[in-house]
């Protein structure tokens, strides 16, 4: 019988785990995401929808330089300065 509630424990345990895995894997991208947009709303910048994708863009993009470079020259096609939208996507990817 202890056998079977020790299992039970464990297997209930490892399926916790696991669904926690994916809310703890993915929370990263929202802080990054949250200091890059307070970067920009703190030098003056509107933070809207385009913001807001380029900094999540930059955020979860596999690849750092592809996606860094893809979040800085959206945000300075958008008339954000260049030193300031490589800050924000720099906070962004970290």
């Amino acid at each position: 019988m202890r056998n079977t509630v020790r299992r039970l424990a464990a297997a209930t345990g490892v399926l916790l785990a696991a669904c926690a895995l994916p809310i703890v894997a993915t929370a990263p991208a929202q802080a990054t995401t949250k200091q890059c947009e307070s970067f920009l709303a703190g030098a003056g910048y509107k933070v809207g929808p385009k913001v807001h994708s380029a900094c999540k863009d930059s955020a979860s993009g596999g690849n750092y330089d592809t996606s860094y470079m893809e979040c800085v020259v959206q945000m300075v096609a958008l008339g954000i300065r260049n030193d300031l939208a490589d800050i924000a996507c720099t906070r962004a990817k970290n």
